[in-house]
């Protein structure tokens, strides 16, 4: 099924994906969504009333997509491969749904609901996460004491969820590129790395 041929309410969430990932969903007018999906303001609002309608909706499918991603297991053999594979999934989720992380504040203003989903699918994806990094323990991939797993699961969301603000405070980035992504990602590897039994290639 191409775009053209996908319902109108699919249309519209995909086209607000993508528009919130470029500039934002407190920058984005309805009329901008209107036009990007070549519909008129009122049948845009027969499908969603506010924009906060539109934020729940995504913010439905990025869970879905989150979760897909904290529970994939690493296969019948876990590898260090496997586990840094798992790792780089988080950085390609985030590339996808970037406006999440990088715009918070403005989603919680536009949509109050959504701040405690939020923490609730923060700690659903945290134990999932525990579980992987225990899996690796397990297979003697990862070398660290469960004290220790609990912080690199921590500082592991810490980095992940806030690298974003980091770069637009540091170094003030504004457009997040692929190459954002990549760096965001070696930060991360970089905490697992002193517990691998070898560094990975």
């Amino acid at each position: 099924m191409t775009e053209d041929t996908l319902p109108t309410r699919a249309r519209i969430l995909d086209a607000c994906q993508r528009l919130f990932n470029e500039s934002g969903p407190d920058a984005v007018t309805t009329a901008e969504i209107a036009r990007t999906v070549g519909i008129n303001e009122g049948n845009l609002y027969y499908y969603f009333k506010k924009k906060e309608h539109i934020l729940v909706a995504l913010f439905d499918a990025f869970e879905s997509a989150l979760l897909g991603v904290a529970a994939t297991p690493l296969g019948a053999r876990a590898s260090e491969e496997a586990g840094i594979a798992y790792l780089r999934q988080w950085f390609n989720l985030m590339w996808e749904w970037r406006f999440f992380y990088r715009d918070s504040a403005a989603i919680w203003k536009l949509a109050p609901t959504l701040r405690l989903r939020n923490v609730d699918l923060a700690d659903r994806a945290q134990a999932d996460i525990r579980r992987v990094l225990e899996r690796l323990v397990e297979a003697g991939l990862l070398k660290a004491p469960a004290e220790q797993i609990d912080r690199l699961v921590v500082n592991a969301w810490i980095v992940s969820c806030y690298w974003l603000d980091y770069l637009h405070s540091r170094h003030n980035v504004v457009k997040v590129e692929k190459e954002h992504v990549d760096w965001g990602f070696a930060q991360v590897l970089s905490l697992f790395v002193p517990f691998f039994p070898q560094r990975p290639r």
